[in-house]
């Protein structure tokens, strides 16, 4: 149960942040007006943020400011007062490992589907034909090292497959040089393809050299890797509908930076490279990037219609992404780092929850119970829990423990009272290497 509870608990935060963090994206984004490349980077920072639930401790940090905000106000630590209530009843003990075998069977499910259809596109890129030798001089003319070029199904768009040796797709559509359509050849394009849909023939050979620059774009902005990146973010966090917005955003934003990229290296007119889009939007998407992805069609081609824009990144854009990198993937610091002290109140609550609990550390039999008697119950649990275990103690298991007791052995009640901490294990996490303040207390004595 305590491995339940700390993944459900983990995803939890994840959850939190990366949302935080989406939410500061696009107000980046539509403030900053910022080009499609850099929309891009930022929407590829959130989905690795869903993912990543620690980073480097760095100050100014999502994570950083997140710990800082549990803190009070005057910079002091709260401890929380375990209420005493009676043990948890089985149903109720079950509900961590529940949730947690819930989400791991949701998690798998969509992974497994996702893997699965990029495998098939793999597969079906490698049997593919290869394409014809004027596609393939054409598309050795933009890249020293061209990828593989086939001709895949009539049906399927333009799309990029593999991470070490990506293969270009292309549809049989873009090298069709005959008017069909206009000289009563076939007079609704192509035949064939799933269910028998195909393309209009589009009878501009010249629009093959953008399509060939769209998709050799994605090669070089490694987007089959961050492809990958988003079907694991997407299957951690199945269930939520900012990562299905965050998904969508990186989407139009990485066919937007390629539409750019492929506009500004060739000369084809914008309404030509638009009526492309939208000829391309009729086919089937392949699972890996694709130029006739059909979300944000409209907003697509109004850009292409619209002034130009650059593709790629330029310096300044480099070092904002760095810092939006560091804000975004750093890790909290120590309340130590950050130059803060625990400052914790024993109150009566928390005295009589320890008493009722445990009465027999009321060693003078007043009814209350003093902070001292508290901290030598503390020290005594320590020494217990330590002495069960032949190892360093790593962290107490939560199944045998009480709520109260387990507030103790994790929390500070910084009354520097333990003189045996000195000699716990090295790795129990109730060791606290800084000083802590304590004021006077509010009804409880000494």
């Amino acid at each position: 149960m305590s491995l339940a509870r700390s993944l459900v608990e983990t995803l939890a935060m994840m959850g939190v942040q990366g949302t935080v963090l989406a939410l500061l994206a696009m107000i980046v984004v539509r403030a900053g007006r910022l080009r499609p490349g850099w929309q891009a980077a930022v929407w590829l920072v959130v989905l690795v943020k869903f993912m990543l639930p620690w980073g480097p401790a760095l100050p100014w940090s999502i994570a950083d400011l997140f710990a800082a905000l549990r803190h009070h106000p005057d910079g002091g630590a709260a401890v929380a007062v375990p209420a005493v209530a009676p043990a948890a009843a089985p149903h109720v003990s079950m509900v961590w490992p529940a949730l947690a075998a819930l989400w791991l069977t949701g998690a798998s499910l969509v992974l497994a589907r996702a893997l699965i259809a990029q495998h098939r596109a793999t597969r079906a890129a490698r049997r593919a034909p290869p394409a014809p030798a004027r596609a393939q001089a054409l598309l050795a003319a933009f890249a020293t090292r061209p990828p593989r070029l086939v001709v895949g199904d009539p049906a399927t768009g333009p799309h990029v497959v593999g991470l070490f040796r990506p293969i270009i797709v292309i549809p049989p559509a873009l090298l069709d040089e005959r008017s069909e359509s206009m000289e009563g050849g076939d007079p609704a394009g192509l035949a064939g393809g799933a269910g028998g849909k195909a393309p209009r023939g589009i009878n501009e050979p010249a629009l093959l050299c953008p399509a060939l620059l769209h998709e050799l774009a994605h090669v070089r902005r490694r987007d089959a890797l961050a492809r990958l990146i988003q079907v694991i973010a997407g299957a951690v966090f199945f269930f939520w509908p900012v990562m299905r917005l965050v998904s969508r955003r990186l989407d139009q934003a990485r066919e937007a930076a390629c539409d750019a990229w492929a506009l500004e290296t060739s000369e084809v007119p914008r309404p030509a490279y638009a009526r492309l889009l939208v000829r391309m939007a009729e086919l089937q998407v392949a699972a890996a990037p694709s130029m006739g992805a059909s979300h944000g069609l409209d907003a697509r081609v109004a850009a292409v219609l619209g002034p130009p824009a650059r593709g790629r990144v330029g310096m300044v854009h480099g070092l904002a992404l760095a810092v939006w990198i560091a804000v975004a993937l750093g890790g909290a610091r120590s309340a130590a780092a950050r130059g803060e002290h625990a400052t914790c109140r024993y109150t009566p609550a928390l005295a009589e929850a320890l008493r009722q609990v445990h009465p027999e550390a009321d060693r003078d039999g007043d009814g209350v119970l003093s902070r001292d008697e508290a901290c030598e119950l503390q020290a005594e649990l320590r020494r217990r829990v330590e002495a069960d275990g032949a190892a360093p103690v790593s962290r107490p298991d939560r199944s045998t423990i009480a709520p109260i007791d387990e507030s103790l052995l994790t929390e500070s009640l910084c009354c520097n009272c333990d003189r045996g901490a000195e000699n716990s294990a090295p790795g129990a996490p109730w060791i606290e290497k800084r000083s802590d303040t304590c004021p006077s207390d509010e009804g409880v004595s000494r």
